[in-house]
């Protein structure tokens, strides 16, 4: 690239690049923090009593309320914290204050609790007409890919195979981050130098594939085969801009606007192939490119701050939400002719996307971002203690287990929430599995011990060893199936079990005893999800099936002693519900309406790439209600999907 070329790339990124990390800060749309995270609080006369004092004994040290790591603290946690903690120990409050602290720390505080239906079933309380601010997002780097990939097709479909490309997309810095406990998300509400370095990167490497595609260039769509030419006049310049530009912004570009872009990157002293480098990288570069932008549509009637979808946005919001990629051609002529808009139309799109190559790829996302089966401890064993087993990629297997798992039940058999939580299904054919498993072969059906994802061997490593953790298998229920706000540890927390002074009793017998005692800061919360652990002591660490539990001391085992499955809970209704091992948990489960709110929270979350706040409680409820079904009879989690979809929330952009 001559010296001209590169100075006016270079000019245009100098404007570009920063613009795309200070875009990222508005991307929220003036949303705070607090309100990302929880949405509209529910502040009640006691509540707002209790934040006083929360200020004027609290914040100095644990932030605002809106924002502390305290939240669901009890009133009988904050009092044996104010007893033990030094910090803490001048701060005099009574009980009744310790209780209105209390309450506005609770969940009920931020979120209004769920209401009961003409069904008898709990939902979110909404007020018809509500909708969540529209975040700014970009694409995803698996989405960045995509649709990058999708703009290289049509010039020559072998262009995103190269090394280089492949190479440079590879080396964007991640957007997969931890969020919350266990659970890896894709961050699209982040945007850094190295980011857009990467991006640009990509791009240029890109269209350097772009001007070398001779065949490509010349049969380029609505280019009238100018750019066959030796060289490039503006006329034609014009036009590939104007072609390029719509596909890559997923919208027709008028032709003042297309000119308007063309003439940023114009020169006519540049060779042909420096110009296409130029113009292909700038417009891959622009943040109508690199974020989902909906702001094209007409006010809705009554409303200042919430337009209409106009066609190509919602067609390029569905496909991007069920694939992972811009519209296909199909979509897209829908949308140039408007049927999109049409709510048959657009059930059957849905019903399309679902049944392709990119929706396999959402629900393994979606799934993996709601339960964090992907996430591990290292797998450190004893070798003798699993048999000498290979444990070197056995997590990716494991994940691999319940990708598939989901897959089949949720997109090929239509399952229902009830279903994932009992399907015996399974595709794993790793030999270690079957180890696992204690199947000579692992075949499609599973042991009845084995209903259900939760008790597949991805979601019982949650820490290797010797023993098990009920503490890290109830947690993770708690948070991840059923939403319930736990919080973190106090500073005081110990960082492992106490040593008791016997040595034959079982891990269960010792997390109760050490967490669960009355007077301690660990029984408020340990006593809501010790006893989901619990139910799943009839596997070991290591993901076996067992009946008695093999004591160690020192590496050394000592002797056994039968397992106890049996379990109380009230986190699973509200009410209090018993049971003995996974397998009726899991049930249980699959029939609580906690538990599919709580997926109809992931799967609107995972639409939006921001947490549901109360806004968004009248969109959720459609997708509950499909979960739900009819006479008994559970709703496809497809069917909750494409409920999101239909809704008149799902057409809309908030600002």
């Amino acid at each position: 690239m001559n010296v001209k070329a590169a100075y006016r790339l270079g000019a245009f990124l100098v404007v570009t690049l920063p613009m795309m990390v200070a875009f990222q800060n508005c991307s929220a749309l003036d949303m705070g923090p607090a309100e990302l995270r929880t949405g509209t609080p529910v502040v009640t006369e006691e509540v707002q009593q209790g934040q006083k004092l929360y200020v004027e004994n609290c914040a100095s040290c644990h932030g605002s309320v809106k924002s502390t790591a305290k939240r669901s603290r009890t009133a009988e946690q904050i009092s044996i914290a104010i007893k033990t903690e030094s910090q803490m120990r001048m701060i005099s409050l009574s009980q009744s204050e310790l209780e209105l602290i209390a309450k506005a720390l609770s969940p009920e505080s931020y979120n209004p609790p769920p209401v009961v239906n003409e069904d008898n079933r709990q939902e979110f309380a909404c007020t018809p007409g509500q909708l969540q601010k529209t975040p700014m997002t970009r694409l995803t780097n698996r989405e960045y890919k995509t649709a990058l990939f999708a703009l290289l097709d049509d010039f020559a479909t072998t262009l995103k195979s190269d090394a280089t490309l492949v190479s440079k997309i590879n080396a964007i810095p991640t957007d997969v981050a931890t969020e919350n406990r266990d659970t890896l998300k894709e961050q699209s509400l982040l945007m850094t130098a190295p980011i857009s370095n990467a991006l640009f990167e990509s791009a240029f490497r890109a269209s350097e594939l772009v001007a070398g595609a001779t065949t490509g260039l010349r049969n380029y769509p609505n280019t009238g085969q100018c750019l066959n030419a030796g060289s490039i006049t503006q006329s034609c310049h014009q036009l590939f801009v104007k072609e390029l530009g719509s596909r890559a912004f997923r919208r027709p570009l008028g032709t003042t606007e297309a000119n308007e872009v063309a003439a940023r990157f114009w020169d006519a002293s540049m060779s042909k192939s420096e110009l296409l480098q130029v113009t292909f990288t700038g417009v891959a570069t622009m943040p109508d490119f690199l974020y989902k932008i909906y702001d094209r549509g007409s006010a809705v009637v009554g409303s200042t701050t919430v337009l209409s979808l106009s066609a190509h946005e919602l067609a390029t919001k569905m496909a991007f939400f069920l694939t992972g990629a811009p519209p296909d051609t199909a979509l897209k002529a829908l949308a140039d002719n408007g049927q999109i808009l049409d709510d048959t139309v657009l059930a059957q799109q849905a019903d399309r996307l679902l049944g392709t190559a990119g929706a396999k790829d959402m629900i393994r996302r979606l799934f993996r971002e709601s339960y964090g089966y992907d996430v591990f401890d290292r797998l450190q064993y004893d070798s003798a203690f699993i048999n000498g087993v290979n444990t070197s990629g056995l997590g990716e297997v494991m994940s691999a287990e319940l990708d598939g798992f989901f897959e089949e039940v949720v997109l090929n058999r239509s399952g229902t929430f009830q279903d994932i939580m009992t399907s015996r299904y399974t595709n794993a054919t790793d030999a270690r599995m079957g180890v696992i498993y204690n199947v000579s072969a692992v075949t499609n059906t599973l042991a009845e011990d084995r209903s259900g994802f939760l008790s597949r061997a991805a979601m019982l490593t949650k820490r290797s060893g010797f023993t098990a953790s009920p503490i890290k298998r109830g947690l993770s229920i708690v948070e991840h199936v059923l939403c319930q706000d736990i919080g973190l540890p106090p500073p005081s927390a110990p960082t492992s079990l106490p040593v008791l002074t016997e040595d034959m009793i079982t891990t269960r017998y010792r997390t109760a005893h050490s967490t669960e005692a009355s007077g301690t800061t660990c029984v408020g919360c340990h006593s809501r999800f010790n006893t989901l652990g619990y139910a799943f002591e009839g596997f070991d660490s290591f993901g076996r099936s067992r009946t008695s539990e093999t004591i160690y001391k020192n590496n050394q085992a000592l002797g056994s002693i039968p397992v106890d499955t049996s379990y109380t809970t009230k986190e699973i209704t509200g009410n209090s519900v018993s049971g003995t091992g996974a397998r009726q948990m899991s049930e249980q489960l699959g029939m609580s309406d906690r538990a599919m709110m709580c997926f109809a929270k992931h799967l609107k979350r995972f639409e939006a790439r921001i947490p549901a706040d109360t806004n968004a409680n009248c969109q959720m409820n459609r997708s509950l209600t499909t979960l739900y079904g009819k006479d008994g009879t559970q709703g496809s989690i497809v069917g909750a999907i494409k409920s999101l979809v239909l809704s008149p929330e799902f057409r809309r952009w908030k600002y």
